[in-house]
């Protein structure tokens, strides 16, 4: 069986690395579109600061600010209709995974024939769009180097991802600088979604030497550092090792896909309006105990490297980062399990999980957690 590996076609790394972008920007087009949050960005002032290294290189940049928390597919529809509006030929996507998704979900589709809804739904993405800049300022998702978009339609409501190789940037900015700014909620939501990507890549069906290598290291470098970041903002070598850890959990599950943690992560978070990275982070013990027998080498791998029984380290990082660990406050409800179990079953991360998980599996999670 062959493997492929692609990620973005140019990664910038490193303190300082953001005072690039105008650079970068100006190789690719001469009319940009910054898409962003509709608050965080601006009051940090990393709105008014990108808007000036592009105009310093001599863009055009207008800005789209208002993708919400879950981006949704009208969101994404307004941000093609702004970027076609300005002519934009680069777009910017700056913030959180969600700004990075919405980012590249409006690039993607800036060719589109039809709405987001109609990708949404199924239809093949086109192969080329506008080319788009990611600039994360969380160090989590790992959205910069994915060809993915997880969008929201809250008419259904159903949370899934369109795919497809004009969303992958073609520039991943990562400046540890822009992550110090977030609150430590933020900063161990967003920790635990790159510890669970990175942990699932590892032991995902379609997983390679390479992804392997990249995904233990981003488990090591999070287990080390994300409780330091989370202590202390300001304590650079954590936060610079947390945006390495994200980037490279990145790459890894883009090239091996994910597993059972994500395939039950969207039903629920749509429908209980849960932070992802902090449902992602409650499910993770509770998979990785599922996962064991299926994958015993892998798990004992993982345990050696984060010096203790790997689902053991993972619930104790919960108390930890004061993130609880179970879905009692979010009301989880025993009428909703069959619903949500019908959900997660189709996901494509439930394929690459390494036991084949069963409904009887994910009504059992969903017990243990209400």
């Amino acid at each position: 069986m062959t493997s492929t590996f692609t990620t973005a076609h140019r990664i910038v790394t490193g303190q300082g690395a953001f005072n690039d972008l105008g650079t970068l920007a100006a190789r690719i087009g001469r009319t940009s579109l910054v898409v962003t949050g509709r608050r965080a960005m601006r009051d940090a002032g990393v709105t008014d600061r990108t808007l000036a290294l592009l105009r310093a290189a001599g863009l055009d940049a207008d800005v789209y600010e208002d993708v919400p928390p879950e981006p949704t597919i009208d969101s994404v529809d307004a941000g093609v209709h702004r970027l076609r509006q300005r002519s934009a030929d680069v777009v910017i996507g700056i913030g959180g995974g969600s700004a990075i998704d919405a980012a590249k979900a409006i690039g993607g589709l800036a060719h589109a024939d039809g709405d987001c809804a109609t990708y949404f739904r199924g239809k093949a993405l086109p192969k080329t769009g506008v080319p788009v800049i990611a600039v994360p300022t969380t160090a989590g998702t790992g959205a910069e180097v994915t060809p993915n978009s997880v969008l929201s339609d809250p008419a259904t409501p159903t949370k899934q991802s369109i795919r497809g190789d004009a969303l992958m940037p073609v520039v991943a900015l990562v400046d540890p600088n822009l992550t110090v700014s977030m609150p430590p909620n933020v900063t161990a939501r967003s920790g635990m979604d790159a510890l669970t990507q990175a942990i699932e890549s590892y032991w995902s069906l379609h997983a390679t030497p390479i992804t392997e290598g990249l995904a233990l290291h981003a488990v090591k470098l999070i287990r080390k550092h994300l409780p330091k970041a989370f202590a202390d903002g300001a304590d650079m070598p954590a936060r610079e090792a947390m945006a390495y850890a994200s980037l490279m959990a990145g790459i890894a599950f883009a090239n091996s896909r994910l597993g059972a943690v994500h395939g039950l992560a969207h039903p629920l978070g749509i429908r209980y309006h849960i932070p992802h990275g902090q449902v992602c982070a409650i499910l993770l013990p509770h998979v990785m105990r599922l996962n064991r027998q299926a994958a015993p080498e892998k798990y004992d791998r993982l345990s050696h490297v984060v010096g203790g029984d790997a689902a053991d380290v993972a619930t104790g990082l919960l108390e930890r980062l004061e993130i609880p660990a179970t879905l009692k406050h979010v009301g989880l409800n025993r009428a909703d399990f069959d619903a949500i179990v019908a959900e997660s079953m189709p996901s494509g991360s439930l394929k690459a999980n390494p036991k084949k998980v069963t409904e009887e599996d994910l009504v059992a999670i969903l017990e243990a957690l209400a």
